[in-house]
């Protein structure tokens, strides 16, 4: 059984989406559209992302052990004929620990419930919440200066795409890893025995 699973997103999850979207770390490393907004207008604005924005944008609740809600993930620039989407997400203090299996998760959801075949991810450069500095620089395909305006500063940006041929890739290497691993033990065994 998975640890993070994945439904959609409902009016009773809209309350602590928004905490979230006012939380200051989240708001330094996303967007501070919230920052500028009330309560209604930005209730109002989840609820028609719900209700009548489901062609070009979709919201998710990421739920840990005994279902209890650990954050929010959320595609846009959907194209449905091409199977491509830009992923974000958000992930509550308390749960951060976990963001990585709350992006495999939602990365599998996409590919098995939604048949999305490419999907965009896209990190400030700043947000080290998930990735080292390091490692979003050896993953990115495109730096994007200037990108995003947060928190009164403009920030760059890493994005890179994570498409069907570099999962099965990913998989494959992961594999053979874990077959090296397991004839390495196997061979320390036999050798002790």
């Amino acid at each position: 059984m998975p640890i993070v699973t994945v439904r959609h997103f409902t009016e009773e999850d809209i309350p602590l989406r928004t905490e979230l979207l006012r939380e200051a770390r989240f708001t330094a490393n996303l967007t501070d559209f919230a920052v500028g907004a009330g309560d209604d207008g930005l209730i109002a604005r989840q609820h028609r992302t719900i209700t009548e924005e489901h062609r070009t944008k979709r919201m998710f609740t990421l739920c840990g052990p005994r279902g209890r809600v650990m954050g929010f993930a959320w595609i846009t620039s959907i194209d449905w004929r091409a199977q491509r989407c830009e992923l974000s997400f958000g992930v509550l203090p308390r749960d951060r620990g976990l963001g990585a299996l709350a992006v495999y998760a939602v990365h599998k959801h996409l590919r098995d419930e939604l048949n999305m075949r490419v999907i965009v991810n896209q990190v400030l450069t700043h947000n080290t919440m998930f990735l080292s500095a390091e490692a979003l620089e050896a993953q990115h395909q495109v730096r994007c200066e200037r990108d995003s305006y947060t928190v009164g500063e403009w920030r760059t940006a890493c994005y890179w795409t994570l498409s069907d041929e570099d999962v099965r890739k990913h998989e494959a290497s992961a594999g053979q890893r874990r077959r090296e691993l397991a004839e390495r033990i196997r061979a320390r065994i036999e050798a002790r025995s």
